[in-house]
């Protein structure tokens, strides 16, 4: 690569003020600052384990809005989810201070590194976190910024004194635009957000001009070439671009795929050298975020048989098909998928892993907007899961006239797509659903990207320590013979 592309970044005053710091995006751009030498604060609407680990680092969190909480800052970091009212940012604007939307914040914080950007419908959390880890573990010593907080760290951040900034771009409010990278990477697009972008004409704009902002000369399209949109997309970015994925034709190519008992394997075909590639991770999709990696790898001129051999070794993501139990005949798995191609594709991890598993779906809608612009992906999106639970919607704020309750969509699922669906008020009642229908061997999914974790936990500890005699550790469930 030439010379790392210099951003054009805002001045930013210290101390740094964050609006909502205890989220994984934010967490980790407080920490980035904090580590770059800027004195950093923040607040929350609740404490968490990363409001206290902020606070041990020397952050100072106060928890609850208010507007004295501001006390001492230069400038606010906020991000879209932030209401224009709340009363830190009405306070900030009347004091005069210096509002940064946290892409804005990013952005500075690219300054003077080659940026490695990860953007796309589904995807960009696992692919920004294996991206990382394989120039980690190359010794490229890498920034990183994910949206959730990786296994190898511990955190959504990392401090590094490399070359290479990594980062996950949010194509959800358009801010991704703000970003000019070396390297784009577009995972795929499928229809998100619409209540943002109305029309996918708008989506797909949207992303031609995150590709146009690439840098000219030494810069690189990643693109992800199994999906259809994303192909359209990537073939009209004229410059210097590398595909990936299974279709025949991808610059970097999977074949052999195998997916059995947990684990993925199959070989990458980059220029003409054949690559073994073992992942922990399961499903086609996290295959194709390895071969996003390689590309990634071979577009930095990276050795791609030690990339691989990187990538075996990539523990995961917080809440990606995270799991929560293992033992011979159940196992439980936690997911922030929340879109109808992440919840389809985790399903499709588990039918492939274990065929002749019953799987159940613990399913948390996430947002009343989601539903109403695509109701019928969503509900088709479970269509292969043996059983759902469906919990009420966890709203992040928003409101509807329409009926989503739990019992109106598992009616839906039943009468759409034969699926055995039970409505479920509370995480105790989703539990005892599971266990009153339990069969073994079986694998439950708990889904979603609110607080659906939590059925998972109620669960799990009703396990734990069990050696036989599962059906009596988890209810009224019983085992098959």
């Amino acid at each position: 690569m030439k010379q790392p592309h210099q951003q054009p970044p805002r001045a930013v005053d210290a101390p740094v003020h964050f609006v909502g710091i205890g989220g994984s995006g934010m967490s980790a751009l407080a920490e980035l600052a904090l580590k770059q030498g800027l004195a950093v604060q923040g607040s929350d609407s609740k404490a968490s384990e990363t409001t206290v680990r902020l606070s041990k680092l020397g952050v100072a969190v106060t928890i609850g809005h208010a507007a004295k909480a501001l006390e001492g800052a230069k400038s606010v970091v906020f991000s879209s989810a932030i209401s224009a009212d709340n009363v830190e940012l009405v306070a900030a604007k009347a004091k005069g201070l210096a509002l940064l939307h946290r892409s804005e914040f990013l952005a500075f914080l690219m300054g003077g590194r080659e940026a490695i950007t990860i953007a796309g419908t589904h995807g960009k959390s696992t692919t920004t976190a294996m991206i990382a880890h394989m120039l980690d573990s190359l010794g490229c010593d890498p920034v990183v910024a994910c949206g959730a907080p990786i296994v190898r760290y511990g955190a959504a951040a990392r401090a590094g004194k490399g070359q290479y900034f990594v980062a996950e771009a949010d194509e959800s409010d358009g801010s991704f635009l703000r970003y000019r990278p070396t390297i784009g990477v577009v995972t795929n697009i499928a229809p998100d957000h619409m209540e943002f972008y109305k029309d996918t004409a708008a989506l797909e704009a949207a992303f031609s001009q995150y590709l146009a902002n690439i840098v000219e000369d030494d810069g690189c399209a990643v693109i992800g070439w199994d999906n259809p949109t994303a192909r359209e997309v990537g073939r009209r970015y004229e410059k210097n671009r590398l595909t990936y994925g299974f279709l025949i034709g991808s610059d970097v190519r999977g074949i052999d795929y195998k997916c059995k008992g947990g684990e993925t394997t199959l070989t990458a075909v980059v220029e003409r050298d054949l690559i073994p590639l073992k992942l922990k991770t399961i499903g086609k999709h996290n295959a194709q975020n390895a071969l996003c990696a390689l590309a990634v790898a071979r577009a930095l001129a990276l050795d791609a048989k030690k990339a691989a051999e990187a990538l075996a070794t990539f523990d995961g993501v917080a809440r990606r098909f995270s799991a929560v139990f293992d033992a011979p005949e159940v196992k439980i798995f936690d997911d922030y998928a929340h879109n109808p191609g992440k919840i389809e594709a985790c399903i499709a991890g588990i039918r492939e892993s274990w065929p002749d598993w019953k799987v159940h779906a613990v399913f948390q809608p996430h947002r009343f907007s989601r539903l109403e612009t695509m109701f019928d992906d969503m509900l088709a999106a479970l269509r292969d899961a043996d059983i759902v639970h469906v919990l009420p919607v966890y709203s992040a704020g928003e409101t509807t006239t329409r009926d989503f309750s739990p019992e109106l969509l598992a009616a839906e699922l039943r009468l759409k797509h034969g699926v055995e669906a039970h409505a479920c008020r509370s995480f105790v009642e989703a539990a005892q659903s599971v266990r009153n229908r339990l069969e073994y061997p079986a694998v439950i999914l708990t889904v979603g990207a609110g607080d659906v974790w939590r059925v998972a936990d109620l669960l799990k500890d009703g396990l734990n320590g069990t050696v036989s005699g599962k059906s009596e550790a988890l209810g009224s469930g019983k085992a098959k013979t």
